[in-house]
């Protein structure tokens, strides 16, 4: 018998670079509540959500949710821009995709994707003759492998990843209609990240643009949204100036469904041509690249006019990473724990004392809400040494009014040493703090537009 030395055998053991990989996902249906408009506001132009939207935003729906692990216990984080649709699933081409479906909805569902490969029992879709994965009963799991071959990936003109659907195809009118959509990227071989990602882009977005119908075409319940947002409530299109960003464009829906993507502000690479705007038709799929190069807060919508008078838009920003010079740091808050008192300790974190200080907040009554009260500051006449922490304790609003608000930005508006001299802030973005009601709100890169309060009187 030949013997093999032991870092011999260990070599042959590990996996060769380059050598696929098996994604993981653990994807669950669930139902849900959807609020098209959580804000209650049409952001884009400062008022109320317009008639016939406005009296209901808030809808039933069931997405696709993913999990950490198959106990389906613990959610894995997704970027708040996704909106409605479900996780991204990731591969580059080689790799075999494995997603265990976890069917917790009250009706039968599948997972059914486009441009990969797979066999019958893994087609996810119901007719006849139908795969094994084709229908999965309330309650009950199946396990999919897909495998993303050179088909699935970018062609030799194409970026250097593309963007797929999938989707439910038990009832598919039924069920995309009802939220059961989500994006596959695939990047081409040898030019992804570890995650999948395509290693020549920063930042990506996707933005599917789709009509819901939620009242057999009534007017009332058509919401032309982007990711399941209308009236500029879509969170999260941030990104830094100089970033190489990526949008993935998707279009759903039947033959109103027709969309046109435009960019206020900026240009993108379309189908190796510079444009503004995109064509999408009903279960179409496009990437389009752009550098972020011109800072400032800009539209993004469907250019159909119908749409448009529908909400079918959002904001996206560029803005340009800044230092904060504050003398002093909040490092703790308290909005929402003790009626009719907020708490705020502030930390001089300069080799100063300081003799006086004013701070400015606004409140957050969604991610993409800020909206400054009449009287937005409060003046502090303490004396903080260097190094040391000061608890302001200040009245509070009634339980109601204070849980109502998501989250509270503060600001150092003006500080005075003892010295004679001061500090002032010069731009809101420069060193604000925002404290969430809710811990899993993800931080802030940039403040929102802001909403400012007139005085009643």
């Amino acid at each position: 018998m030949r013997l093999f030395p032991l870092a011999a055998l260990v070599l042959f053991l590990l996996p060769l670079p380059g050598f696929a990989a098996i994604r993981q996902y653990y994807i669950a249906a669930e139902d849900v509540t959807w609020n098209f408009a959580p804000s209650g506001m049409d952001l884009m132009g400062g008022q109320p959500i317009p008639l016939p939207w406005g009296p209901k935003t808030s809808w039933k729906k069931t997405r696709f949710i993913e999990y950490t692990d198959s106990t389906f216990s613990v959610r894995k984080p997704q970027p708040q821009w996704l909106g409605i649709l479900g996780p991204i699933i990731r591969a580059e081409v080689g790799d075999e995709i494995v997603v265990e479906f976890l069917n917790r909805s009250s009706m039968p569902h599948s997972i059914h994707p486009h441009g990969v490969h797979y066999d019958k029992a893994n087609e996810g879709a119901l007719y006849l003759p139908s795969g094994a994965g084709s229908r999965v009963p309330p309650g009950s799991r199946y396990t999919y492998h897909w495998f993303a071959d050179e088909g699935s990936g970018p062609g030799k003109d194409d970026p250097s990843s593309l963007v797929w659907w999938y989707h439910s195809h038990v009832d598919p009118t039924t069920e995309i209609n009802g939220g059961l959509v989500g994006p596959i990227i695939i990047t081409a071989k040898g030019k992804a990240r570890g995650d999948g990602s395509p290693k020549n882009i920063d930042r990506e977005f996707v933005a599917a643009f789709m009509i819901f119908d939620e009242m057999g075409g009534k007017d009332a319940g058509l919401f032309y949204a982007i990711n399941g947002y209308i009236f500029g409530n879509l969170p999260g299109l941030v990104m830094k100036n100089g970033e190489r960003v990526r949008w993935y464009l998707l279009g759903m829906g039947n033959e109103i469904d027709v969309h046109t993507p435009h960019w206020h502000g900026s240009t993108v690479t379309y189908a190796n041509r510079h444009t503004d705007v995109v064509e999408l038709l009903p279960g179409s799929m496009a990437v389009a690249d752009m550098i972020a190069g011109n800072p400032g807060t800009w539209m993004f919508h469907c250019h159909v006019a119908d749409h448009m008078e529908g909400g079918m838009m959002a904001a996206y920003t560029i803005y340009q990473p800044q230092q904060c010079s504050s003398p002093i740091q909040f490092v703790a808050a308290d909005f929402w724990h003790t009626p009719g008192k907020f708490r705020i300790t502030v930390k001089n974190v300069s080799s100063r004392p300081i003799s006086k200080l004013t701070v400015n907040f606004d409140h957050l009554m969604s991610r993409q809400y800020r909206r400054r009260p009449f009287d937005n500051f409060w003046n502090w006449n303490t004396s903080i040494p260097p190094g040391e922490e000061k608890t302001f304790e200040v009245p509070g609003y009634p339980g109601n009014s204070a849980n109502s608000i998501l989250g509270w930005v503060i600001f150092p508006r003006t500080v005075f040493f003892q010295d004679g001299t001061s500090w002032q802030l010069h731009d809101d973005n420069q060193c604000f703090q925002v404290f969430w009601r809710d811990n899993d709100q993800p931080p802030l890169e940039v403040l929102p537009q802001l909403f400012v309060e007139m005085n009643e009187d």
